[in-house]
């Protein structure tokens, strides 16, 4: 099994896309990168937008040759109904979404999930609700969890989990589970007991606002216990790293990790490329170069306004 992240907050962007590729299939999951509407009350500089612009060309290249395109829930730096990557990345494909109807906050259920099935209707090959499902690739699984919380707040929506199986490894891609502060959020994670885990962390940026000190604590907590459970590698990056401070917030996870053999790193380093947090430092690149930024895609200027 062969494991890509083609973008990530560690590579400039507001993303999880990752793609897998074992002997059967080519597996994409949530083809789209975004960009914080406003950090510090900044808006988006020019060295992000152009950030942007060039991981968005990266998964449009690889979704082109993927058999399989996966959309774990409806925020914008997980879908993309064609603002900024073209729709002609589901021709002929089967895609494999999160319900959008059932467990799903309004936002998502009444304009962004429509709005995403509009923009595809008759493109994909097939399209499947994924939320508790298993599937079959010749020899590889892609198994969904059922809906769970969008982190400790269930305002921000649900999501489904995905685990794919080769005769090989077992990744798991959590999708936006903040950090898993819930035990609803560690029991798919047990039961299909992963060698590699794809996980976003706590939203620690937004300590006292969207996170509570407790429920902080009780994410980095679970997160350990998972490492235990018999990991080799886990990609913590997405949520986490909007933080500058990641490394002493995820310090506990990696000291436990380090003590059982387990390699707890960024998308970044296991890509071997240069960590670029680019708006955890958003402040920092307006100190340097005051130029605003050229919004490139008609679509990337709504997004922005809407928010991700």
């Amino acid at each position: 099994m062969d494991i890509k992240p083609l973008a990530f907050e560690s590579l400039g962007v507001r993303s999880q896309a990752t793609l897998v590729e074992t002997k059967d299939v080519r597996i994409l999951i949530d083809p789209a990168v975004s960009l914080a509407p406003r950090r510090y009350g900044l808006p988006p500089h020019q060295i992000e937008v152009d950030r942007l612009k060039e991981l968005a060309k990266s998964i449009y290249k690889e979704a082109k040759s993927a058999d399989v395109i996966i959309i774990t829930h409806y925020h914008y730096d997980h879908h993309d109904p064609g603002y900024i990557i073209p729709l002609d990345i589901y021709s002929g494909k089967t895609l494999y979404i999160k319900d959008p109807i059932n467990f799903i906050n309004p936002s998502q259920r009444f304009k962004r999930a429509p709005r995403f099935m509009n923009a595809i209707k008759g493109i994909p090959k097939v399209i499947d609700v994924a939320d508790g499902k298993v599937f079959k690739h010749g020899y590889t699984t892609i198994q969904f969890s059922h809906a769970v919380p969008h982190g400790a707040d269930e305002r921000l929506g649900y999501v489904v989990q995905v685990a794919i199986k080769d005769n090989d490894s077992t990744v798991l891609f959590t999708s936006d589970i903040e950090g898993m502060p819930k035990h609803l959020h560690m029991e798919f994670t047990k039961s299909v007991r992963p060698n590699f885990l794809i996980i976003d962390g706590p939203l620690s940026y937004l300590l006292g606002k969207a996170l509570s000190e407790k429920n902080l604590e009780e994410g980095i907590k679970n997160m350990e216990d998972i490492v235990k459970e018999g990991l080799e590698y886990a990609i913590i990056d997405h949520h986490v790293l909007r933080d500058i401070n990641y490394e002493s917030v995820l310090k506990p996870v990696k000291e436990t990790a380090k003590s059982i053999g387990c390699k707890v790193i960024t998308a970044a380093e296991y890509l071997n490329e240069p960590i670029q947090l680019l708006e955890a430092r958003r402040r920092e690149l307006f100190e340097k170069d005051k130029r605003p930024a050229k919004i490139p895609y008609k679509g990337l200027a709504e997004l922005l306004s809407e928010g991700v």
